[in-house]
């Protein structure tokens, strides 16, 4: 039995192992997403609840082994012919959600069991598999829980995305054409852009670690309700046993192998006994043959309670595969809706990201055209400093003409004034200085 129930450790741990290594082997790229993203508190939220499951999902795992070992040793108890102190004493020291009914089994060991008594083994049945039902109430709120962190985190990222972006297009309004340089207003736009890049990394981080985690630990949920099914499966044959065991002893009713062994006895008595009875039949008075035909009669009412009882038993059984079904179906649907709203958030973003494309390539446009006006108004600006420059170019040139003559000039008025002064004898020299001096006094 415990072989059985030993490969579900390997089928529910394996695929917590694999997201593990994943995790080891990409600790890089995942460390850089979570130092790049100005906030990760969503992401460590998912992988917290994505270890917070698998280790519930896996102490599950272990408290089901704990069942099916319990089970295991007190069937081969029963096996061994225990009486039913023993095995009373045996199912109290149980603390498992199934020692409820084995301890009912216990109770009506080696005697007779009524009806009454097989309608609370078979209710008892059905509370045992709700209890261990329930305890995987939590991981499955917790994979639900991974999908909606998911979708928080994507419709985070672009509400922060909207923002960035806004505040992008707001800062053009600033940016003056005509005497920004170009290089600089293209340096500033990406680095602006830096922050809605980083906004969608929010959004595309924390959608795929939800969907990660949730995928993982639906694989693991899918192994623990097999294990599950698996425990109560067996203990539900072993509960059909012991009441069929009992009818055995009580009405000589047997199906099954354990049973058919404790009726052997009896059984070859019977045969033995065959022949004379076919012999005693004919010499058989009235009395004797009507009360033979009420022991047929009442073979008959047992066999048909039986087949009512086995027949109850598999309309119990049919309503809880039924019950398991539509809890199926309905996760199925849960997880249907939220790959829907997945998928919806992310045609959402597609669709703002088209948008931002479109606003972008038209800031691009209005960039270009306003970097070509610059360029005409900086060749206008050195066609008119080339002409201003051959203008000035031009004048300094006539102004070195100018000089040149007034240069010749003054040397040849002062040639002529030596010429001039060297006619006049030294006194009249004097006299001449004196009187240019005088009028320079005046």
């Amino acid at each position: 039995m415990l072989k059985r129930l030993r490969i579900y450790y390997l089928y529910t741990s394996l695929p917590f192992i694999l997201l593990l290594i994943g995790a080891a082997i990409y600790h890089k790229q995942i460390a850089n997403t979570l130092a790049e993203n100005p906030h990760p508190q969503i992401n460590y939220a998912i992988f917290v609840i994505t270890i917070m499951g698998g280790l519930l999902i896996l102490a599950n795992v272990r408290r089901l082994m704990q069942e099916g070992a319990k089970l295991d040793e007190f069937t081969t108890a029963v096996r061994e012919g225990d009486d039913a102190e023993r095995l009373q004493a045996r199912a109290i020291d149980y603390d498992v959600d199934t020692a409820y009914v084995m301890r009912m089994m216990a109770a009506s060991t080696n005697r007779n069991i009524s009806h009454q008594e097989q309608i609370a083994l078979e209710n008892e049945l059905n509370n045992a598999a709700s209890r261990l039902n329930n305890r995987n109430a939590l991981p499955q709120f917790l994979t639900s829980l991974l999908v909606g962190m998911g979708l928080l985190g994507t419709f985070i990222g672009l509400l922060a995305t909207l923002d960035d972006i806004a505040s992008l297009i707001s800062s053009f309004s600033t940016v003056n054409v005509g005497v920004d340089n170009p290089i600089d207003v293209f340096r500033d736009m990406v680095a602006r852009m830096k922050a809605p890049m980083r906004s969608m990394g929010i959004a595309f981080s924390a959608s795929m670690y939800g969907l990660m985690g949730s995928i993982i630990l639906g694989f693991m949920m899918v192994s623990v309700r097999r294990c599950s099914q698996e425990v109560m499966s067996l203990l539900g044959s072993e509960v059909a046993q012991h009441i069929e065991h009992a009818l055995a002893q009580q009405e000589g009713f047997a199906y099954s192998k354990t049973a058919l062994q404790s009726g052997a006895v009896g059984g070859e008595g019977g045969t033995d006994g065959v022949g004379g009875s076919a012999g005693r039949l004919i010499e058989m008075d009235p009395a004797e043959a009507k009360f033979r035909r009420e022991i047929a009669t009442e073979e008959v009412r047992v066999l048909r309670r039986i087949e009512e009882r086995l027949s109850e038993s598999s309309r119990l059984q049919d309503r809880a595969l039924q019950a398991e079904l539509d809890n199926f179906g309905k996760q199925r649907n849960e997880m249907m809706r939220a790959m829907a709203d997945h998928n919806e958030s992310v045609s959402q973003f597609r669709g703002e990201l088209q948008r931002v494309g479109r606003q972008l390539g038209t800031i691009l446009g209005l960039m270009e055209r306003g970097n070509a006006d610059m360029l005409t108004q900086l060749n206008e600006h050195f066609t008119e400093l080339i002409q201003t420059t051959a203008r000035q170019g031009n004048d300094l040139s006539k102004m070195s003409d100018m000089l040149t003559r007034m240069t010749d000039d003054s040397i040849e008025l002062r040639t002529a004034i030596t010429e001039m002064m060297a006619r006049f004898s030294p006194s009249e020299q004097r006299a001449v200085m004196e009187s240019l001096l005088q009028e320079l006094r005046k």
